[in-house]
């Protein structure tokens, strides 16, 4: 097996027919593959995308192409499409052998593929006996395992736990830079129609949301690197109850364009109740926001113009 591939096995007492239904049926996907706490439902539209329903919004998460029922089907976790997961179906011992090999890490930023190894394997091993569960009519043994880890988008660095995630856009660096360090653009992609104001692009400067109605800042960001157009780091100026956490924004040059990567840390300052669903949310909610953000630089129509 590749050293950059996340493999797992499990027998399941079911045929080959049953268990295909289970992977590639939303409704059954949705059973075995999310969290009980995000409370979501599954669509697979007819080019093969798979989206969660949260609410009234839709977050596009894989495409499932290469269907050969009932043997093999290949996932390809949204926007970019590097990393892929294969689903291998075979028959034994009366039941299904489900193998589930995962790859596309060698793609990433080197610092981050070992980083994600542990962390995937480990909610694969979950999750297959999550579907066994399913596939037997019985409870989910890990009812909180979910799907961010399985596509590789937490990182274990040895003191910080993180969500990671990246996306790939038609532009220089020096532009998608304007679009992550301009209050008006931040405005413009991140929360459609509400004031963001900074007090300067230097480490110790701010940005944060206005709030005119109280004369107050929300959402805080403190400067702590500016490096352009490479990097920018910032922390949260947290409410007392909340913990304090840092956003590495990385900018680097790819087939003629920009990948802008996402590292979101502090969880591991949360407690081990909270951390799992907050890292999914947040999971979610980076993808779309990067969404937005290609789309603003590519001029584009934003995919959430209700912002966040």
């Amino acid at each position: 097996m590749d050293d950059m591939t996340v493999e797992r096995s499990i027998w399941i007492d079911a045929p080959r027919e049953q268990v295909w239904q289970a992977v590639t049926e939303p409704d059954q996907i949705a059973q075995w593959f999310l969290p009980v706490t995000l409370g979501a439902q599954m669509q697979r539209h007819d080019d093969g995308r798979l989206s969660v329903l949260l609410g009234p919004m839709a977050v596009d998460v894989a495409r499932l192409e290469a269907l050969e029922p009932p043997h093999r089907v290949t996932s390809r976790a949204l926007p970019d499409g590097l990393l892929a997961t294969i689903y291998t179906l075979e028959e034994a011992d009366g039941g299904t052998q489900l193998t589930v090999t995962m790859s596309g890490i060698d793609a990433l930023p080197a610092d981050a593929r070992r980083d994600r190894l542990q962390m995937s394997g480990d909610a694969w091993d979950q999750t297959l006996q999550n579907l066994k569960a399913h596939v037997a009519g019985t409870e989910k043994p890990f009812p909180q395992a979910g799907v961010a880890a399985l596509f590789g988008f937490w990182r274990d660095m040895k003191e910080k736990i993180a969500v990671e995630r990246s996306i790939w856009i038609k532009a220089t660096r020096e532009r998608v830079w304007q679009a992550i360090t301009d209050p008006d653009q931040i405005s413009q992609w991140f929360s459609p129609g509400t004031q963001w104001r900074g007090t300067g692009l230097i480490e110790g400067g701010r940005l944060s949301v206005y709030d005119a109605e109280n004369d107050t800042d929300m959402y805080v960001q403190v400067i702590e690197k500016v490096d352009p157009p490479y990097q920018l780091i910032t922390r949260s100026e947290p409410a007392p109850e909340e913990v304090p956490q840092t956003t590495i924004w990385t900018l680097q040059e790819e087939n003629q364009g920009t990948r802008l990567t996402i590292t979101h840390t502090g969880y591991e300052l949360q407690s081990a109740d909270e951390r799992p669903n907050n890292m999914e949310q947040n999971t979610f909610g980076f993808g779309m926001m990067l969404e937005n953000l290609r789309a603003l630089v590519e001029g584009q129509e934003l995919p959430y113009p209700g912002g966040f």
